[in-house]
Order: structure tokens, then sequence, then C-alpha cells
């Protein structure tokens, strides 16, 4: 849940949860921590695996993505969020991503598991001897409805051009603006040769994300910069064959 959009907290629910004396809620904060930890544990080859932070997909932000031989998305909900964004983050997720795992608080979990589509998977985030332990309830499946022109969206410009050409295709130029070579570039390749695609582009531009809407006459698409967790500073790895992702 990226921080642009308001606190990452519900204060009633901390507050409440203080002054009684309960169980500790979950905030952000320590949730990612953990998640952060464990992720840099499994995916360390900084020749394909690569972690960003508040990564951006349509009118959404992913707290966590990993990119190697997949596009794994990774959504946190604590104990002291809400869930009032989930819908539309489940549906800008299911354009792009290949997996998607919410890491959820107790207190949300059940409504959670409601809310996000069976091919999600499902981590419970619980304080044990005061730190945050995240406790796998379900793995991933694979996103069954990639969506063509979510995947194209996530190109710049000059980078869908280039694929166009790279394919054979040569129905739009330089001159087409960005949403005329999106539709191209939706309508001419398959999405696993998108998804391919992507991921190349991500790991090339070192972790871009979402965010910037072109102009007609803008060499760019819709994406800009975001914050990169994990990833060599030997830019010869990104030419590399990737791995496939480990989801086990």
């Amino acid at each position: 849940m990226a921080a642009k959009h308001g606190p990452r907290y519900n204060p009633t629910v901390a507050t409440r949860a203080g002054k009684s004396g309960e169980q500790l809620v979950t905030r952000d904060s320590d949730i990612r921590r953990v998640l952060l930890a464990n992720l840099g544990q499994k995916y360390n080859d900084p020749r394909h695996d690569l972690i960003v932070e508040e990564f951006g997909c349509n009118a959404a932000r992913a707290d966590v993505a990993v990119i190697n031989g997949s596009l794994h998305a990774f959504e946190i909900k604590s104990d002291s969020d809400s869930l009032e964004r989930l819908p539309g983050q489940v549906e800008a997720y299911r354009g792009v991503f290949e997996y998607v795992t919410l890491v959820c608080g107790r207190r949300l979990l059940e409504r959670a598991r409601t809310t996000v589509p069976d091919w999600w998977g499902l981590q419970k985030a619980v304080y044990k001897g005061g730190q945050v332990v995240l406790r796998n309830i379900r793995a991933p499946k694979l996103n069954p409805s990639q969506d063509a022109l979510a995947l194209a969206g996530m190109f710049w410009k000059a980078e869908a051009l280039a694929c166009l050409r790279k394919y054979g295709h040569k129905i739009v130029t330089s001159r087409n603006t960005a949403e005329e070579v999106l539709l191209a570039m939706a309508e001419c390749i398959p999405v696993p040769v998108l998804t391919d695609e992507v991921r190349q582009a991500i790991k090339v531009r070192g972790g871009s994300g979402f965010p910037r809407k072109s102009t007609q006459d803008d060499d760019s698409c819709t994406i800009e910069s975001t914050a990169l967790v994990s990833h060599s500073p030997d830019l010869s790895w990104l030419l590399s064959v990737q791995c496939q992702h480990r989801l086990e």
C-alpha cells in the first residue's frame, strides 16, 4: 500500500489495542521489514533477482515486487490497515503480475481472503516472542488472466517500438502516440512474450515501476522510477538468461 495515498495504519485500532494491553497489532513497517529480509534470503542471486518496493502498475503500487523469471507482487495489509483499496488492487495486479501474495495481519485475514482470488497466495503476519513472523497459509498459483494491454502499459514508448520491431511488426512508428503504440503491442504480441519482455525491460532500467502519464509527443509511456531494494551494480547480468522463479 503506497504512502502517497495516506496513513498506513488505522489509529483507532492501534490506540485501542495499545491501551487495552491486548496482543500487539502489526504495522506495515513491521511486516515489510520481515518480508524484505525473507525475500532477500530466498532471491539472492544478483544476476537474476530484483526486489523492488512500491512497484507501480496501472493505478496501484505493489508494496514489494520480485522480478526474475516471473513477476511476483506482495501486498501488505497489517492489523492497523483497512481493506478499502484491496478490490482495486486486485484488479490492477491481475493485469500485470504472474503471481501475487497477500501478507496480512490476523485482524483482517478472514475478510481479506474472501476478497482476493483463489490464485493469490496468503501469508499471515503474527507476533511471536515480540517479533513479527510470517506464516504461509497457501502458495500462489499462476495468474490465469493477465491482460495484454496492461502489460503493454509497462513499457516506455521507445521500448515498445523496439519490441514490436524485434518481432517483425512495423504497423506503428515513433510518430504515433504512446497510446497507439501500446495498442499495437497488445494486439500483435502474445501475453507470454509480453511478460518476458516486461521483465527484461524492468531489469534493464534497474527496477522502474509505473507512474507517469505520457503526452502525445513524449517519448515515454506510463513509467517512471520506484524505490529499488536490491540489484547488482554490475549491469552485465541484465543480459543473462532469466532463471525460473522459485515458488517453493
